[in-house]
């Protein structure tokens, strides 16, 4: 072959490798933007997405916000103080502590005597005579009492998380619903080393209780809650 001959071959190799680089190049970059955009385009997702958590927190924040709002507003327009719940609380709590904790005769009758002294109670009050009368007992010729709690051998025990809710305001002078979880258990337990939690009775008792502004107590009543007793597992 002439060299004149050879140069159109030269020339037409030269040619097919040339675009054969020209496609491959086109094709590097095509995959280089490629990749380059699903890598933006995946940043931007996880940048959307932290900020739809972003505002979904914050919508959620606003909700909780305007719904603490809105109790406070109800409270305020009833004249309801938040001072004077959380103190009024802390006498209902201590009232239901003393009425429904003891584990003999002689401590129901104590806790009657800490309710007149702490609460003003006066012994022909209906929640003195009716809810939690004075216990039942047997004297001796020496005056030693024998009391009927004492009998059955039974102890109480204020539960868990009493319901405390407000019923009524006027005039300073608000008016409470209570629902306590009382725990009855007996000495009989104790003595045959049986598990608590299998012999221990939880009975659910509703009171109403009215609290002035300077903390006294009045026109207190409780009643069983119906239903029936219901026993731990």
């Amino acid at each position: 072959m002439t060299e004149q001959s050879a140069a159109p071959t030269r020339r037409g190799s030269l040619r097919r490798n040339l675009a054969a680089l020209a496609t491959t190049v086109t094709l590097a970059v095509v995959a280089t933007v490629a990749g380059v955009t699903w890598s933006s385009q995946r940043a931007a997702l996880v940048e959307q997405e932290v900020q739809i958590k972003d505002v979904e927190g914050h919508l959620a924040g606003i909700q909780k916000k305007n719904a603490e709002q809105v109790n406070a507003d109800v409270m305020e327009a009833l004249g309801v103080s938040r001072n004077r719940l959380s103190t009024d609380g802390e006498r209902i709590m201590s009232l239901l502590s003393m009425t429904f904790t003891w584990d003999s005769g002689q401590g129901y009758e104590a806790a009657r005597e800490s309710l007149k002294s702490r609460f003003g109670l006066t012994e022909n009050e209906m929640f003195l005579t009716s809810f939690m009368p004075p216990s039942r007992f047997n004297e001796d010729a020496q005056g030693r009492r024998y009391y009927y709690i004492d009998t059955v051998g039974l102890n109480s025990a204020l539960g868990a998380d009493p319901g405390i809710e407000i019923v009524d305001v006027k005039a300073g002078v608000y008016t409470y619903a209570v629902l306590a979880d009382v725990e009855v258990t007996s000495d009989a337990a104790s003595q045959n080393k049986s598990s608590k939690a299998n012999v221990t009775a939880h009975r659910r008792a509703l009171l109403f209780v009215t609290i002035d502004a300077q903390g006294k107590v009045s026109n207190l009543s409780g009643t069983p809650a119906s239903g029936e007793t219901r026993h731990s597992e």
